[in-house]
């Protein structure tokens, strides 16, 4: 699944190329996605003429506000992909959805090989509305000391699982949790309010460096994952315990990475370097 680095890297693209565009038209191509709209979602047409004001991302979500007060809402989920393209590409069954742009050469695509994604049209204080309330704070604009709080007001919970709920800090997922908690030396089952001070601050720390060093390398492409003109991020190459099961620790090069089932997640960590 994208995570905040993914995500990140496809809105800046994004970003750079829309804002400001005014649109065509906003197709959907299957009948399922249609299905997926909330009962509240806005008829597609409603789109033509709008202009596209802004684009951000908020946990692993893409948000676009359009003049009119219109809204997308965008969940890539496990294989979702929003990328720019020639028209003339040709479509495959997996693109759900395609918007136009007057004056530009490019359309934007939303394809999704499993369907777990969402692409809804609603109205921009829906949206704001909803994503405040499943949503927890940005890592990357945390202070230490909100950090510290948040460890001890849910301690209770593996630091793993803490990690990954969107409740508490929005936009880590399984690859970005493993590697932050292998480069701050912590076990992923530990109990998120045991941490000392030492560990809280390296975990802080961490967490910060990973996740800008990954969104420098535009993203992990792991599976399905493509920024916003097509192309492969680079970070998996410097993954040092996800998906590396078996394979010997690049760091203390004593150990074998070991995965323990954490949160309903796989967590694949090393026994000598997180102790």
């Amino acid at each position: 699944m994208p995570e905040l680095p993914e995500v990140e890297t496809v809105v800046s693209g994004l970003r750079s190329r829309l804002e400001g565009r005014r649109v065509r038209d906003l197709v959907f191509l299957s009948a399922h996605l249609e299905r997926k709209q909330p009962a509240s979602a806005l008829n597609p047409v409603i789109y033509r003429g709008k202009t596209v004001q802004k684009i951000w991302r908020r946990g692993k979500m893409i948000i676009f506000s359009f003049s009119g007060g219109c809204g997308l809402l965008i969940h890539l989920k496990m294989t979702g992909q929003l990328y720019l393209c020639p028209p003339e590409q040709p479509l495959d069954k997996h693109t759900h959805a395609r918007m136009t742009f007057y004056g530009l050469g490019s359309e934007l695509r939303f394809r999704d090989v499993r369907k777990f994604g969402f692409y809804n049209c609603l109205r921009l204080p829906e949206i704001m509305s909803r994503v405040e309330a499943e949503l927890g704070p940005e890592p990357l604009e945390l202070d230490f000391p909100e950090f510290q709080h948040l460890l001890q007001k849910h301690g209770g919970k593996k630091i793993k699982g803490w990690l990954l709920d969107q409740k508490i800090i929005a936009g880590i997922g399984n690859i970005y949790s493993d590697e932050i908690l292998f480069r701050s030396g912590i076990r992923p089952d530990r109990p998120a309010g045991r941490l000392s001070l030492v560990e809280t601050r390296k975990l802080y720390r961490a967490m910060k460096s990973v996740l800008n060093k990954a969104i420098e390398l535009r993203g992990s492409s792991i599976s399905d994952y493509v920024d916003s003109a097509g192309e492969k991020g680079q970070f998996q190459q410097k993954h040092l315990v996800y998906d590396r099961e078996g394979q010997p620790c690049r760091r203390c090069r004593q150990a074998i990475i070991e995965r323990k089932k954490i949160a309903g997640r796989s967590s694949f960590f090393c026994p000598y370097c997180q102790k």
